[in-house]
């Protein structure tokens, strides 16, 4: 991850950037409701609302993000509401080996993917397969690729080649009236 990318994404942390919006989204409170608590990892976690309403939930859970002060900002949450979740300041491109000591349940990634550079998507879908367990499930949400620019949003039609079956697609816009989706993917039994 490049130095200037980081301090850019640590200076909109010193007011709420847009993209925080502070409520756990419609489709992971969804997921909460239908599945049995388990272990989760929140790949590009920001200030930590959505690991905080895993947790909530039961739910044990490992937020990273590559910005130091989102995850100063999520683990003063996470005290002053007197949860337990690790936040770690950390590349999702090139994770922690301690993440690997087991697998998760849930891998969530809201607005992560889709801003990675091609490379980094191939890092980031290598360790994918290793951390979710058999019948896993990564929950992402994405913008899709605009023509002018086809290095960041996801692809439309196949994701990037995702290695997982795609279980369930919810397509939307966001506010800047770009494409967006909300995709399930579930890693298939061995």
């Amino acid at each position: 991850m490049n130095l200037f990318r980081r301090m850019t994404f640590d200076l909109w942390y010193l007011r709420r950037p847009p993209w925080d919006s502070g409520i756990v989204p419609p489709e992971v409170e969804e997921f909460i409701r239908t599945n049995p608590p388990g272990h989760a990892l929140d790949l590009g976690c920001g200030t930590g609302t959505s690991s905080l309403g895993l947790a909530q939930a039961g739910w044990k859970v490992t937020g990273v993000d590559f910005s130091r002060r989102a995850i100063s900002i999520a683990t003063r949450k996470a005290r002053t509401v007197d949860l337990q979740v690790e936040f770690l300041a950390a590349d999702v491109t090139r994770l922690p080996q301690s993440l690997f000591d087991f697998q998760y349940e849930l891998v969530l990634d809201i607005g992560c993917f889709h801003s990675l550079s091609i490379s980094g998507r191939a890092c980031y879908l290598n360790q994918l397969e290793h951390l979710l367990i058999p019948e896993g499930t990564w929950l992402i949400y994405g913008f899709f690729t605009p023509e002018e620019s086809p290095v960041h949003g996801i692809i439309p039609d196949n994701p990037e080649g995702i290695p997982l079956k795609l279980t369930k697609r919810q397509d939307g816009m966001e506010k800047t009236s770009r494409p967006s989706a909300w995709l399930w993917y579930q890693k298939e039994s061995s």
